[in-house]
Formats: C-alpha cells, sequence, structure tokens
C-alpha cells in the first residue's frame, strides 16, 4: 500500500504531540513493508529527504502568528507542492493529522483531487477550537460558542474559520479517527460524529529500555525520589500544579524534574518554586531527546500530567506505563480513559495541590506498592497503548475505506 501522510510539523523540527504520532507510525507502516510519504512543513528552505525509508516533503510555510486562522483555512504557499507531491508519490490512501496552522484544510481538497480516500485524524479540538479548549477549567460539555472564541482570540478572531473546516471535513474527508473517547464526545458534540477511537500506541520494549541509573547519576539524584513531568513547560499542561504538590509533599528530598522548554515561561516557573521553597528540587534540563527521556522514565519513582485543561490524551502517560512507572493523571479531559485510579496509577484534580501530593505521597512513601503499580500499568500498556495495536487498527481501516472506495 502506498500511505502519504500529512502533518504540519515533522520530527526533528516537530518535538512532542502529533508530529510524533505521525513519525511512529511511519516507521512502523515501513516496516510493515509499506510505502510511506509524508508531507510537512518547516520554517527554513524546503527539502525532500528519506528518513528510515519514509520520504518525508518538507515545504516551506512561515508566517506572523496572529494570522494563524485565516492560514488555518487554506495557506497558498504549500497547497501547490502538496499536490505536486501527492501526483508524484501517487497514494492509495491520504492520511491527514494536524492541518490547522501550515498545510491548512485546504490540503484535504488537494488530496481528494487524486482518486485516493482520504482519512484525518483529530488529535486535540482544533476542528473547532482556535487553540486547546484552555478555556474551560473543569468538567464541560465541549461545545464550542462563537463569544468565547471571540472573547479568547479577540482581533485573531476568524468567524469564516470553522465554517470553512466544517466543508472542508464534510467534503472531503472519507473517516474520522479521534485519539480518545473524550475528544470523540468533543467532536460530537460540535458536529462531527461518527469519529472511530483509536489510542495513540508506543513500542513497548524501547520505552521499557532505559538506564534510570545513569540518569540519576548524571543529574545528581542519588537515592532521592523523582517526580518527572514530560510535556511544554505550561501552566495548561500543569508545571505550576506539580510545583505546588511538590511543597506540600511529605517527602523533603522529593525532587521535581520538568522535561520540556518553554523560554518566556520558564523564569515564572522558576520564581515560583523558589517562592515555594522548593527552587533548589527543581530539574528544568530543557527539551530532551527521546533516549534521554526513556532513561528518566526509568529513573522516575512516579510521573505526572496534571493537565488543567481537557487533555485529549496525554502521551506522557502510556509512555510512562511502557516504562513500567505509576503515573498521576488528571481527572480533566482523557485521563481517566489512560490511568484507573489506584489500579495502575492514580486520577486527580489538578487544581487540587493537597489531592496531588496525597497521591505522589502514596507512592513515594510505599516502595512496593509503587512497584505493583507499575507493573500493572506495564500490562495496561501491552493490552490497549501498543504500537502494534494502534498500526493493526489504522491499517484495518485503510483497507475497509479502500474497498468501499472502489
Amino acid at each position: 500500500m502506498r500511505i502519504a501522510l500529512l502533518a504540519d510539523t515533522y520530527p526533528p523540527e516537530n518535538r512532542g504531540g502529533a508530529g510524533v504520532v505521525v513519525e511512529r507510525l511511519a516507521g512502523a507502516f515501513v516496516k510493515a513493508g509499506h510505502a510511506v510519504c509524508v508531507i510537512a512543513t518547516t520554517s527554513g528552505a524546503g527539502s525532500i529527504s528519506d528518513q528510515d525509508g519514509v520520504r518525508v516533503r518538507r515545504l516551506r510555510s512561515r508566517y506572523p502568528e496572529r494570522f494563524r486562522n485565516t492560514v488555518a483555512m487554506a495557506n497558498p504557499t504549500v497547497l501547490p507542492g502538496v499536490g505536486r507531491e501527492l501526483g508524484e508519490f501517487g497514494p492509495d490512501v491520504v492520511h491527514a493529522h494536524n492541518v490547522h496552522q501550515h498545510l491548512s484544510f485546504a490540503s484535504l481538497s488537494v488530496a481528494a483531487r487524486f482518486d485516493a480516500p482520504v482519512l484525518y485524524t483529530a488529535h486535540d479540538y482544533l476542528l473547532f477550537c482556535c487553540i486547546k479548549f484552555i478555556c474551560t477549567g473543569g468538567p464541560v460539555d465541549f461545545r464550542q460558542r462563537w463569544f468565547n472564541c471571540a472573547k479568547c482570540q479577540r482581533f485573531r478572531w476568524n468567524p469564516a474559520r470553522n465554517l470553512v473546516i466544517d466543508r472542508q471535513m464534510a467534503r472531503h474527508v472519507d473517516h474520522l479517527f479521534a485519539i480518545s473517547r473524550t475528544l470523540q464526545t468533543a467532536l460530537r458534540a460540535n458536529g462531527f460524529g461518527g469519529a472511530e477511537v483509536v489510542y495513540n500506541g508506543v513500542d513497548l520494549d524501547w520505552w521499557g529500555g532505559g538506564d534510570g541509573a545513569a540518569f540519576r547519576s548524571s543529574h545528581g539524584l542519588d537515592g532521592a525520589p523523582l517526580a518527572l513531568l514530560a510535556a511544554r513547560v505550561s501552566r495548561e499542561k500543569g508545571a505550576e500544579a506539580a510545583l505546588q504538590a511538590l511543597a506540600r509533599s511529605q517527602h523533603r528530598d522529593l525532587h521535581l524534574l520538568i522535561a520540556g522548554e518553554n523560554p518566556r515561561y520558564a523564569p515564572k516557573l522558576r520564581r515560583l518554586a523558589d517562592e515555594l521553597g522548593v527552587g533548589e528540587r527543581l530539574l528544568l534540563p530543557g527539551w530532551m531527546q527521546p533516549e534521554a527521556l526513556r532513561d528518566a522514565y526509568a529513573a522516575a519513582t512516579v510521573t505526572l500530567a496534571p493537565s488543567t485543561y481537557p487533555d485529549p490524551f496525554n502521551l506522557t502517560l502510556i509512555e510512562s506505563m511502557a516504562a513500567g512507572r505509576p503515573a498521576i493523571a488528571s481527572t480533566l479531559g482523557a485521563g481517566p480513559e489512560i490511568v484507573k485510579d489506584g489500579a495502575w496509577g492514580y486520577t486527580v484534580d489538578p487544581n487540587d495541590a493537597l489531592a496531588l501530593a496525597d497521591r505522589i505521597d502514596l507512592i513515594v512513601g510505599d516502595p512496593e506498592h509503587a512497584q505493583a503499580l507499575g507493573t500493572a500499568a506495564r500490562r495496561r500498556a501491552a493490552s490497549r497503548f501498543s504500537l502494534q495495536r494502534q498500526v493493526d487498527q489504522t491499517l484495518a481501516r485503510y483497507a475497509a475505506v479502500l474497498t468501499a472506495h472502489t
């Protein structure tokens, strides 16, 4: 099968989220004997390369961020390149992922010209929300309301955005995937019914092969317990919630490592840590390469994912589970879908610092309990969140859509 994947960004230029998921799928498809082309964008010069057997075409796209809601509808700088690459590659199926920022939703109409079914995976709320639905702070009905968007986006808001996206999806997409039941519910509430849930997956053997001892030694941790938050350094991903919990933990030797980057936000986080009296126990190494992050999971006592918005799927949870580590997930979003409270980790309201600290202490203070949770987490990852399971489900849908398309 000849599979074309569309993604705004692709590693190594993309460091997380949908781009990483696309990279993992592309590599697995190649190993399964399929020809794979990825069409992505770059802020630098356009290029074409071979990355581990995957043909990667990068198209130049660069514009002021304030125009994102307009560019999401159609980006004329990249659409001709999308058409040329698809024409040259000759796909049997086209599978679009995040295209809201650079490739634009008009790329779906370009893909539809090549007599190949078009599938789309929603990785977040951007089919109907201009950002990530961070205007919510608790249980929500997921309905997008234009006045909230106008208030959030102000002069950046474009009222035509969602109308154009609705039309492109309805006319050109043969099948819609969602990465969680939470996201499926949100899509349905905003007019995108019928999405099939296919969970993200991880390579269990790879993520289970970290060197925790070496990581601890290189970071001077010795035998101190370590909480790991692997995410972009931001309030929405739970950085402040994790710091508040660190300050309230009974374990005064507990360290918190936040593996991510955000140069504008990090200084604020350090000031907060100092105010809370935990500055010496906060580690901010910046973004970590996958191999280093794998070692960090192996070194961690507990992994945290206390997102303060309804995160539709947090990859760090399943990476942690594959590494055999207990995780504490936010009760907002898809956290409870991934982590069963008390079974292989815990779920907690990220706005309740005392509750988060309590769950951390339950794990840190009882190594046998932590080991049992980690073992159960690894089993759960193998049964529900393996990369092979994701690949098998996706390829099965390709085959079904191709049959219906002919």
